[in-house]
């Protein structure tokens, strides 16, 4: 099994949400796709990725907010029930019949706490709740790549040339979001192949910079800010650095915003940290 990655060219993305609507239907996540206020959309229980423009008013560049596929998952480090585990084709996968977020933990009589969701600062930013009618009750949601759909199952098709697949087996099955989009602005291969493609396009000044360092990356001709699915950082954060970027000061304007971007998502993360531990202590089931 090969170390696969997902990699978004950016530039490409038109934002028509066919990544997302193959998502909630290849894994029945509950709900539809909101049809108004599209750029406030957010990764939830029943939307495990979600597109948004990363300036300030809605328009291009659109970024693809998901899970990240850590190289070592906070998320999976501290679950009690061992049900999320990264795959060895990159994936950081969830054993639904393992997650069990309100069984009590030996010794506290509570449940997790979701610490999942607490724990991971890197951009995937799990939900837990009933989002997809596959799974009854409260599980842990987020993006998988589509292991288990694509994986083991292998019920998900493919636009891979035989050669490709030849070279590269895993291709015989893609991640739902890649297989359906019209843009061909995703890409499904090898961790090695994606980060060849990103350093030729350094290169060649296809891409200005990129960003990714597990088994999700994104590229872009302009200036990429890293599109960790936090709702401060989606809202907030991310578009006043992107609108910066494509600006006529952007040089002048980019250390004091980042310094002062920085300091303040580390803020609201503090706080966000220390509420989920507040209720953990006063035993809350949310």
């Amino acid at each position: 099994m090969a170390n696969m990655a997902i990699l978004q060219e950016v530039d490409k993305c038109v934002r028509c949400n066919g990544c997302v609507i193959s998502c909630k239907r290849t894994w029945q996540l509950k709900g539809i796709v909101p049809t108004d206020n599209l750029p406030n959309q957010k990764v939830a229980i029943n939307q495990r990725m979600v597109i948004k423009p990363q300036k300030r008013v809605d328009t291009a560049p659109f970024v693809r907010y998901s899970c990240w596929h850590c190289d070592n998952p906070p998320c999976a480090v501290r679950c009690p029930w061992k049900a999320i585990v990264k795959e060895a084709n990159g994936a950081v996968s969830v054993s639904m019949d393992l997650c069990l977020p309100n069984k009590p933990v030996a010794g506290t009589g509570k449940g997790c706490g979701y610490v999942c969701r607490t724990d991971c600062g890197r951009g995937g930013y799990p939900r837990v709740g009933a989002g997809s009618d596959l799974y009854p009750g409260l599980k842990m949601q987020k993006c998988t790549m589509c292991f288990g759909r694509a994986g083991a199952a292998g019920d998900l098709p493919t636009k891979a040339t035989v050669a490709e697949i030849a070279a590269v087996p895993d291709k015989k099955a893609q991640p739902s979001c890649v297989y359906t989009c019209p843009a061909k602005a995703m890409k499904y291969d090898t961790v090695a192949n994606i980060r060849a493609i990103l350093n030729a396009g350094i290169a060649d000044g296809t891409y200005a910079n990129w960003q990714g360092t597990s088994n999700m990356f994104w590229a872009s001709k302009y200036m990429l800010v890293a599109p960790k699915a936090d709702p401060f950082m989606e809202d907030h954060i991310s578009p006043m650095v992107g609108s910066l970027l494509s600006g006529p000061f952007a040089q002048a304007a980019l250390v004091p915003t980042l310094v002062i971007g920085g300091l303040l998502a580390i803020s609201a993360r503090r706080a966000k940290v220390e509420e989920e531990q507040a209720c953990l202590t006063a035993g809350e089931v949310r």
